[in-house]
């Protein structure tokens, strides 16, 4: 009897020891900030969520170049889903509509000569996290979602802020991913679940605005 009343607080101690040894190993790292061991978080690659069918629209703006860009995600197969893409055009007010196909690797195949100034636009835009995000990465503040080649340049994109983001058609809960170069600072946002980033900003080496775009409206 005596035994087990010393057992039961000398376990506590180890155990509180064990905690006290580890917590200061735990804080700072990915997730930490949400209170989330990285492997237990979810993941979010390009396409996320595009077999639910969702409706997203964009204003995008490129350059010299403003538009409206909704995507309506359709039928899936396991090599392409078919999509209505609906441009509007702020600037000419020119108005297009097309089904097309777009294959695992979120690119477009079957563009017609009056959508392809526009998918153009749209490949350097709120598709261009295709070419930097190539695999499944997870969402935990801290996390380093790869290496971006800019010139001489090759910052670490790492995601570093998770947040609730307002947007026209009501809050979401988003997750930044950023990198820097001197002063600059390019950044985009995705939100889990939804296969595209949600929002971007991005801007040249000289600090001039290069592109940005942001999501206007969510069905699904």
């Amino acid at each position: 009897m005596v035994k087990k009343i010393l057992f039961i607080p000398l376990s506590v101690m180890l155990g509180a020891a064990a905690i006290g040894l580890a917590f200061p190993l735990l804080t700072g790292l990915p997730g930490s900030e949400q209170n989330i061991i990285p492997r237990f978080a979810n993941k979010w690659h390009i396409g996320e969520g595009a077999e639910n069918k969702p409706t997203m629209q964009y204003l995008v703006k490129y350059h010299d170049m403003e538009f409206l860009a909704e995507f309506r995600f359709l039928d899936k197969n396991s090599d392409s889903q078919d999509v209505d893409v609906i441009i509007d055009d702020k600037k000419t007010e020119q108005h297009i509509e097309h089904k097309m196909k777009i294959g695992n690797a979120f690119v477009f195949t079957d563009v017609s000569d009056d959508i392809k100034p526009y998918v153009r636009a749209l490949d350097a835009t709120v598709f261009s996290v295709r070419d930097t995000v190539v695999e499944e990465k997870y969402l935990v503040v801290g996390a380093e979602w790869g290496t971006v080649f800019v010139g001489k340049f090759t910052p670490k994109l790492k995601l570093t802020e998770y947040k609730e983001t307002q947007f026209e058609f009501g809050n979401l809960k988003t997750f930044t991913i950023s990198y820097k170069i001197n002063d600059i600072e390019n950044k985009f946002w995705v939100s889990d679940g939804i296969p595209l980033p949600v929002k971007a900003e991005y801007y040249n080496l000289d600090g001039s605005i290069d592109y940005t775009f942001e999501l206007t409206k969510l069905e699904s």
